[in-house]
């Protein structure tokens, strides 16, 4: 079958990447399509380099160039769907809905953002099946719910083994530095946030410990050079470099996600409330704030190693004993779409 697997986050490279590759080993013909954000595009063809991947459209700044960016993407994928005669997408975030539709395509939706309501709806709307955790507030027929995170597709103990020798290209040790993300201010989820990085960097170089920054904004990289190990993406064993700092700072609720589930503490400052970060911060393993001050204290307690070695006890029992493996619900799910 003809399955097209479309990418508009970087994160969606590693939530599909196990699904491409077994659907593609059982003979499948598997397309890939992006939305130009970004180093999304480096970072799919550098995890799945055996793949056509396809640009369709960008993302824009401006609510004008949003709303023309939705209507330009639909005309696109309805060509691209109608020339490679695709019968199911495959996708996090719906941007070919409509197309899909008037094509009688079948569209297998992930979704863990409720909050983001018109991404939600329209997943809702189109979608034959909408795959999300347990923690998601909503329900609706085509829904599929599971116990687990989108992470786990990848961060999973049996897909997961942290590289220690990542360590050795960069001069670090276990917990002896801190890893920062921020993003870009860019997306809507975002755009009343307010930036703490210059802070932060700041204060954690009077601590005396090194600090390995991923920051989306690269117009900013010059400000940080003297004071971070800047990194370059697509990086190379990005989670190993998470998993063996003493703690994670980001404003991006995905990797603070990711943080939390390979066991390191996370403080989180994108202001985001959101149902996929409660269960971390009920356990202590996250802390969201965007007060400087308590930004400040958080990172006093959890520059003490033990604090990271509990959090890492904590994730292991509940990966162990009560999350899905989220590759396998996607399999399964999808299978039923390929009947």
């Amino acid at each position: 079958m003809n399955i097209l697997f479309d990418l508009l986050h970087p994160a969606d490279v590693n939530l599909f990447r196990n699904s491409i590759n077994t659907l593609s080993q059982e003979g499948n013909l598997v397309y890939l399509t992006y939305r130009h954000r970004g180093v999304l595009d480096l970072i799919a063809k550098s995890e799945l380099p055996e793949f056509t991947i396809t640009r369709l459209g960008s993302h824009r700044k401006s609510l004008f160039g949003k709303i023309f960016s939705i209507i330009q993407r639909e005309y696109l994928a309805f060509r691209f769907l109608r020339r490679n005669k695709i019968k199911l997408v495959i996708c996090q975030g719906l941007a070919s809905g409509i197309a899909c539709k008037l094509l009688g395509v079948k569209i297998l939706h992930y979704d863990d953002d409720s909050e983001y309501r018109f991404t939600f709806l329209l997943g809702k709307w189109f979608s034959d099946i909408d795959v999300m955790p347990d923690f998601m507030p909503v329900n609706g027929k085509n829904f599929f719910k599971y116990r687990g995170y989108k992470e786990l597709a990848y961060l999973h103990p049996n897909y997961f083994t942290p590289n220690h020798d990542i360590l050795k290209e960069y001069g670090l040790q276990p917990n002896s530095y801190v890893f920062i993300r921020e993003i870009a201010n860019v997306s809507v989820n975002y755009h009343n946030r307010i930036g703490l990085l210059p802070e932060i960097v700041i204060y954690l170089k009077n601590k005396d410990i090194k600090i390995l920054l991923s920051i989306e904004n690269k117009a900013l990289v010059n400000e940080f050079n003297d004071n971070c190990i800047i990194l370059k993406e697509p990086v190379k064993h990005l989670y190993s470099l998470i998993y063996f700092s003493r703690f994670v700072i980001s404003s991006g609720d995905t990797m603070a996600r990711e943080a939390c589930l390979l066991g390191n503490p996370c403080i989180y400052t994108g202001g985001r409330m959101m149902q996929a970060n409660q269960r971390f911060i009920d356990i202590g393993a996250m802390v969201k704030t965007e007060l400087i001050e308590e930004v400040y204290s958080t990172i006093d307690t959890m520059m003490d190693v033990s604090f990271n070695q509990s959090s890492k006890e904590k994730m292991t029992a509940l990966i162990a004993n009560e999350f899905e493996d989220t590759n396998a619900v996607l399999f399964s799910q999808i299978k039923k779409l390929l009947k």
